[in-house]
């Protein structure tokens, strides 16, 4: 079970339990009565998660080292765990999930106290309107001005995506800086002409040609034409410092995680860097004092982060982009927000639109939402950031503020929306084919 590599079926000796052993997570082995009711064995790295893999060979299942690894040290070791649990998929993966909290002492109080988990924010990730995509003639510092002028909603922060920042080989990056194209005076007389609402912004995979190379320790994969910061400099704690300090960053949102890992060979080569990358990040962001989202994650990214509490939420669906062209139920949370509740995280749904026709995005052919008030509810029972990204003139106030106090405070339930056990059972039964969608939460009045 993960993000990207989910699916599920009946376990024989022609199944295919795990189809890519780097985007596999942990397995999830049931057998349940028509009620929902039975046995859970869940099958996961306990360990050394971003140098371990479960991987299978015709009906073995295989776990270990990555077999890309150059080299092992003296005396390494890693662990896998078997947990058992007779009260069903979902009581089953939490109860799995509070066990490895327990064992990496993991405190969510980060996460309870996230402004952009808590309150409602403004998002410009793909899906959203102003999406590479600007209002009329404007600019994009004149654009984000207006929704703040214009828009009346208590938005607590405004994200900021990958359109904002300079790119080079490979569209990584190569230099986590304003353009002054995109905000002409700078993102610091932003900060201050939005009376100083705090910013999310985005990242994504570094290019070979960054500017920060020649002060900071970096290791280069020429072949894929990528780079990472490596060593114990202090490159994430001066980067995130100055943002934090400077324009008002509360959020870093680390995106693109599949591609740094995947199209990145060092990683793949070297034991140790996975983990020591992602680590280097974390110390960034405590010195900082900012938090974590995980955007586009494999499941051994989101249990490293049972070792990184900065890590407050990750996305477990894919863009909003895909629902608004193809009608795609991206929307369809309710399993893999188990994984990332289990693991401390909260589910992020991504954005949505409150109205169904906005003309003038940038999605092609003629993009819709069909049901905005399907997107707001999942977006609220999810327990992770509710961020809107609508246009100026087409966001329907009255259907977001149904979400939340007049103040922005999110009405969150206790856990997370999940799939019924039932219709989990169901879909692997019927060899990976959902039957529909069925879920549930609660809250504790």
């Amino acid at each position: 079970m993960g993000f990207s590599d989910l699916h599920a079926g009946i376990w024989n000796s022609s199944s295919k339990v795990v189809t890519n052993s780097l985007e596999g997570g942990p397995v999830v082995v049931f057998d349940l009565n028509k009620q929902g009711q039975g046995e859970v064995v869940i099958i996961s790295p306990f360990s050394k998660f971003m140098a371990t893999s479960l991987n299978q060979e015709d009906n073995v299942l295989q776990y270990g080292v990555m077999g890309s690894m150059i080299s092992i040290p003296a005396n390494y070791s890693h662990s896998l765990v078997l947990f058992y649990s007779s009260d069903g998929i979902n009581k089953g993966i939490h109860q799995w999930g509070e066990m490895m909290q327990l064992a990496y002492n993991r405190k969510n109080l980060y996460r309870e106290n996230d402004i952009t988990v808590k309150y409602l924010g403004y998002y410009t990730d793909g899906g959203a309107y102003y999406y590479y995509n600007t209002e009329g003639q404007l600019n994009y510092q004149e654009t984000l001005l207006a929704v703040h002028q214009k828009i009346k909603l208590p938005f607590h922060y405004i994200q900021l995506d990958s359109w904002w920042y300079y790119k080079g080989i490979k569209a990584g990056v190569s230099q986590w800086k304003s353009r002054p194209d995109i905000f002409p005076d700078g993102l610091p007389f932003l900060y201050r002409q939005l009376e100083r609402i705090p910013l999310a912004a985005h990242n994504r995979y570094w290019a070979i040609d960054n500017v920060y190379s020649d002060k900071y320790a970096f290791i280069f994969d020429e072949v894929n034409q990528g780079s990472l910061p490596v060593g114990n400099d202090s490159f994430w704690i001066d980067l995130l410092s100055e943002a934090a300090h400077d324009w008002g960053l509360i959020m870093y949102e680390q995106d693109w995680l599949h591609t740094q890992t995947e199209k990145f060979t060092p990683i793949q080569n070297d034991i140790h860097l996975g983990r020591q990358w992602l680590m280097s990040m974390a110390e960034g962001a405590e010195k900082a004092g900012i938090t974590i989202q995980y955007c586009s994650p494999f499941p051994r990214h989101a249990l490293q982060a049972l070792e990184i509490p900065r890590v407050t939420q990750a996305r477990v669906s894919d863009d909003y982009t895909t629902h608004l062209i193809r009608q795609e139920a991206q929307w369809a949370i309710g399993v893999t927000s188990l994984l990332a509740d289990a693991l401390g995280m909260a589910p992020y749904k991504d954005t949505f639109w409150s109205t169904s026709d906005e003309p003038g995005s940038s999605y092609k052919p003629s993009a819709m939402e069909p049901l905005p008030e399907r997107e707001i509810v999942m977006a609220v029972l999810s327990t992770g950031p509710v961020g809107p990204g609508d246009a100026i003139n087409y966001t329907n106030s009255e259907r977001i503020m149904k979400c939340c106090r007049q103040d922005g405070l999110i009405l969150k339930p206790d856990r997370p929306i999940s799939m019924l056990d039932v219709l989990i059972s169901e879909w692997a039964q019927h060899d990976g084919i959902k039957q529909g969608e069925l879920y549930s939460t609660e809250s504790t009045m």
